[in-house]
């Protein structure tokens, strides 16, 4: 009788512990992964004011990110006075009716500056549900190959009297080596919502895919190593990590005076970690056609 009821605990507890062991085993590297510091600010970046970069937006979703300060569900740029550029990604779930753009505001605390609803969206059709394309399983057993095309246009449903950020040309894109500067609003040292800008440079590509191909990452579905398309990504930060926080996707990279990248991925949450852009250059064909065609 003793030896039936030991016999049926352990059919119990058996799958328990089967199931338990990898969670407890699996825990500390997802502590690892969210607790890791953020790296020192870049010297020269600091706090910046929308009116001298007033083309950058925030894309608030009132419903679901009803306690972020201004709503905010991710970063744009005003490119046309009723157009707006961001990550595909951040128009994923979201319907037009739910999201709004609002201009002018440094402090997402505050109530400055202006609001207006969105009348259509718009992701590049090459971009997938998700921003990778494998399972969580194929992240585990080997690299991960991130979706091209992380992009998407807001038309707004009245034109805003802000000035805009012209889209980097296809055939003069960014170049490694060249200087950038990053912009969001989640980048202080203290994660204020405040409008910051951080110096920083385009890195080579080579450089770019080899950090991305090391990385390891313990959260699904990217663990051991990324592969991507350089023609629809660039990296910024190899040599002095800015590191973007959640809700900053979208955000812009700009150089020379136009909108070079825009915030999509991050290799892994190692604070050396650079950055990955979507590069606009190779979309501005598409996306001049599509803000051409707006009424």
């Amino acid at each position: 009788m003793i030896e039936k009821k030991k016999r049926r605990r352990w059919w119990v507890l058996g799958p328990i512990l089967v199931l338990l062991v990898p969670i407890l085993l699996y825990a500390p590297f997802l502590g690892w992964e969210y607790t890791r510091p953020q790296p020192d600010p870049v010297p020269g970046s600091g706090q910046v004011s929308t009116a001298a970069a007033p083309w950058v937006v925030v894309i608030g979703n009132p419903t679901t990110y009803a306690d972020s300060p201004s709503n905010k569900l991710c970063v744009g740029t005003l490119v046309a006075p009723k157009a707006v550029v961001t990550a595909a990604h951040c128009l994923g779930q979201a319907t037009p009716a739910e999201l709004t753009i609002t201009v002018g505001r440094d402090d997402l605390r505050g109530t400055a500056g202006k609001t207006v609803r969105v009348a259509n969206t718009w992701r590049e059709p090459g971009y997938p549900k998700g921003i990778a394309e494998e399972s969580f399983f194929g992240g585990a057993f080997g690299k991960v190959t991130l979706a091209p095309a992380d992009i998407g246009l807001i038309t707004l449903a009245e034109p805003l009297d802000t000035p805009v950020l012209p889209l980097a040309d296809p055939g003069n894109g960014p170049k490694g080596g060249e200087s950038a500067t990053v912009y969001g609003w989640r980048m202080s040292p203290a994660d204020d919502p405040l409008l910051w800008q951080a110096p920083t440079a385009v890195a080579e590509d080579a450089e770019c895919v080899r950090r991305a191909a090391d990385s390891v990452r313990f959260m699904p579905p990217r663990w051991w190593g990324l592969r991507y398309d350089p023609d629809s990504y660039l990296c910024v930060g190899a040599d002095r990590a800015i590191r973007l926080r959640a809700t900053d996707s979208g955000s812009p990279v700009v150089v020379g005076g136009r909108l070079a990248g825009v915030a999509s991925w991050s290799a892994s949450a190692a604070p050396s970690a650079p950055d990955y852009y979507t590069r606009v250059a190779n979309f501005q064909p598409q996306l001049a056609s599509l803000i051409a065609a707006i009424r």
